[in-house]
């Protein structure tokens, strides 16, 4: 029974999902400025979200530190590459070797 709740519940955040997802495409096609200050809006709410204080910080200097990093970019296609290569770094870094301490094998390159 519980699976059952939790696959309706599951449809319904992606249709949820999927339709915020259109609205910040819309208003990033329609309205740039609009975009950015929901953005901003919508980041601020998940650092606010945050239990203490020192979690807080935390938050806001990665986020500082993120866009000091892609602003320096100088392109789309620049800032599409640093974004790849943050993810990749993250996932050798932090992701495998927690992987790894829990037992799971490594993943073959």
């Amino acid at each position: 029974m519980t699976e059952v709740v939790w696959e309706e519940e599951k449809e319904k955040r992606e249709e949820e999902a999927l339709a915020e997802h259109a609205r910040l495409s819309r208003l990033f096609r329609e309205d740039r400025f609009g975009f950015e200050r929901e953005r901003k809006r919508m980041i601020d709410e998940i650092i606010n979200s945050a239990k203490d204080e020192a979690e807080k910080n935390r938050l806001r200097a990665l986020n500082d530190s993120w866009v000091r990093t892609f602003k320096n970019a100088g392109s789309r296609h620049n800032r599409f590459v640093m974004a790849q290569s943050l993810f990749w770094e993250h996932f050798h870094e932090v992701w495998q070797p927690t992987m790894e301490h829990f037992g799971t094998p490594k993943p073959k390159s």
